[in-house]
């Protein structure tokens, strides 16, 4: 079993052995979680904040928001699909 010493600032290193079978590269993001008395650490994936002024949709799209939302409600639903061509097919009516 790895054994990691805590540097100055509780700085760690994971060992190459875990960070290999995490996955974790430089650079990546880790989640710590305290469960009972250990840390688990978990890698994540950070999203981009969308500006407010840049998240409104268009007219276009809230008009189709809307109607998948009425052929929802009236069970007017197509699928599942094996694929995205049998989904963009069954929308486009060819």
């Amino acid at each position: 079993m790895p054994v990691i010493k805590v540097l100055r600032h509780g700085q760690i290193t994971l060992p190459k052995e875990l960070r290999k079978v995490l996955g974790v590269k430089e650079g990546d993001i880790l989640e710590a979680e305290m469960k009972e008395n250990q840390v688990v650490l978990k890698p994540k994936t950070l999203i981009d904040k969308i500006p407010e002024s840049e998240s409104e949709l268009s007219e276009q799209g809230k008009t189709k928001i809307r109607e998948a939302l009425e052929d929802y409600e009236k069970k007017r639903m197509s699928g599942p699909f094996r694929s995205v061509k049998e989904m963009k097919k069954a929308f486009s009516g060819k």
